[in-house]
């Protein structure tokens, strides 16, 4: 967070991760993780663990993985871009590729018709900058090293609700689970 005279006024949000394991004796320690910018927002990074590392997709578009450590430090390992939504967004500068939720590994062959090998499934949103917009959608990129997108779904069918203030309607997905060959999408309206 960045602190003016004034105290915490043009705070902006920042990504912070922290051991699991805190008790009411020991208080968990956030760490901010030292990547991507200070003077803007950071958020809707897509964590995932492979192997024994903690990797997160940093953006959908391109698909920017890094290596989180517990110190809060940070290597950007791998860069790859997915031509349909590279030539999306080309089409449409006025929206935004951004992560939601975190990736879940999915390695079920018999349920994965149209992609029958291991890879992560995530969500990711895109923002409309004039409407101020989301639409969501799921993608699947692969399971090893550089982390490729393979797929990118449909527009997610989330219910929208009318925002309690002024805003626009919406709909947020932010988590996803995949237990029983059934995939579960949780998400807030309005």
């Amino acid at each position: 967070c960045r602190v003016n005279a004034r105290g915490f006024n043009d705070a902006v949000a920042q990504m912070y991760q922290s051991a699991v394991g805190a008790t009411r004796e020991t208080a968990a320690v956030a760490n901010r993780l030292d990547y991507g910018q200070t003077a803007g927002s950071e958020k809707n990074w897509i964590p995932f663990l492979s192997g024994e590392k903690l990797y997160y997709a940093y953006t959908p578009q391109p698909h920017v993985i890094i290596e989180a450590h517990a110190d809060g430090s940070i290597e950007k390992r791998h860069s790859t871009s997915f031509k349909p939504l590279q030539q999306m967004l080309k089409d449409n500068p006025g929206l935004e590729a951004r992560g939601s939720g975190q990736a879940v590994f999915v390695n079920d062959t018999a349920r994965t018709a149209n992609l029958p090998a291991a890879h992560y499934l995530a969500l990711m949103h895109l923002y409309d900058k004039s409407t101020k917009r989301y639409s969501h959608y799921a993608y699947r990129f692969a399971a090893e090293p550089p982390f490729m997108v393979l797929q990118v779904s449909d527009r997610l069918p989330l219910t929208e609700a009318e925002a309690e203030s002024s805003g626009v309607p919406f709909a947020f997905a932010s988590g996803l689970a995949v237990a029983n060959g059934t995939v579960a999408v949780s998400y807030g309206a309005g």
